[in-house]
């Protein structure tokens, strides 16, 4: 029987230029209470809807998602009108060093490649590599030395989210977006579950080399990345903490052949940062592929500068022990992502 509790939390912004209202909703999923937040936007009605499950990144929270890492995503809610979700990874507390800032807060999400050593080209780390803190619900035999995500089932997480979500609202499209492991997560979840969804948005999030996954549906893809990313590297492939990741370029062209796109163009996008864009179209389903290659930054969600946005939480998740959240207004970056995502005409 799945038990959900829900509190309604008014977040004020001091810039006085929006509010903000979500629901928090617990769930007992796999023996575990977790919970996610929700945000309607301020003009619904009883026509359908579209539906983005936004997804935070390792050592992220679901509100620090929200408010930091793209900087106030409600607005693009009230703006596209979508009802936006924002589940709650895996977290446990342990201290530990991430990007050379210490923490005692571990967040994660498994996105089948974290949660690993070995793979079919060798492992995703090398011998040298920082470790981090393993999860409890890892079995080590299994996950090996590499392995610094959750081992839980958290497509399975996704999945019964997005399903609540649909029984008591007329959704008409299903969206996942994501930050970095979230990215990851947004990438494996297209994999598993093509078939609920319409497109999906991977920022800063390839998976670890030789374990790339394709959907058997095809659907509209973008992957965005920051050619300065040391984090996870878009083309070098190790990151400064030696992991190894699957390049950007060899993502979307494994995408691209299995979708059977016959047309590609390249543009120069220098409108805010200088951003090279490669559009995969003419596919299976009139679907796209896109690749966004921002050469000006690194590991931050596009129109962001603080590449440890995100690493916080508001008074939505005062339970978690954790930085509070700044206030940082995204004046760019989310409506190019989504105005792509939208957008299906090429």
């Amino acid at each position: 029987m799945i038990n959900k509790i829900v509190f309604s939390i008014l977040l004020i912004y001091s810039t006085g230029l929006f509010s903000t209202l979500m629901d928090r909703v617990e769930i007992n999923f796999d023996d575990e209470i977790r919970h996610y937040l929700i945000y309607k936007p301020q003009q619904i009605s009883s026509e359908p809807i579209d539906l983005v499950v936004g997804l935070h990144g390792y050592t992220g929270t679901a509100s620090g998602f929200e408010s930091e890492t793209t900087g106030g995503f409600n607005a693009s809610a009230d703006k596209y009108n979508f009802i936006a979700i924002y589940p709650q990874g895996s977290f446990f507390y342990e201290s530990q060093i991430f990007r050379g800032i210490k923490t005692d807060y571990v967040s994660s999400w498994n996105d089948l490649t974290g949660s690993k050593t070995k793979t079919p080209t060798g492992e995703t780390c090398a011998l040298d590599a920082i470790k981090y803190v393993k999860y409890k619900n890892c079995d080590l035999n299994v996950a090996g030395r590499c392995a610094w995500a959750s081992c839980g089932d958290d497509i399975g997480f996704i999945k019964k989210i997005i399903d609540d979500i649909k029984e008591i609202n007329n959704i008409r499209n299903v969206y996942v977006v994501g930050m970095s492991n979230g990215g990851m997560m947004a990438h494996a979840f297209a994999c598993k579950h093509s078939e609920i969804l319409k497109g999906v948005i991977n920022v800063g999030g390839a998976p670890h080399l030789g374990l790339n996954c394709i959907p058997k549906k095809p659907l509209n893809y973008i992957i965005y990345a920051g050619i300065k990313d040391d984090v996870v590297p878009p083309i070098k492939i190790q990151s400064f903490d030696k992991y190894f990741y699957e390049p950007m370029e060899s993502i979307t062209n494994q995408w691209s052949d299995s979708f059977e796109c016959k047309e590609k163009k390249s543009i120069n996008n220098n409108q805010n940062d200088t951003i090279e864009e490669k559009i995969f179209y003419n596919c299976k389903n009139n679907v796209k592929i896109i690749s966004l290659l921002n050469m000006d930054r690194g590991h931050t969600w596009p129109g962001i500068d603080d590449r440890n946005a995100g690493n916080c939480r508001t008074s939505t998740q005062n339970d978690i022990f954790f930085n509070k959240c700044k206030e940082i207004i995204n004046k760019w970056g989310n409506e190019y992502l989504l105005d792509k995502l939208f957008n299906t005409s090429y």
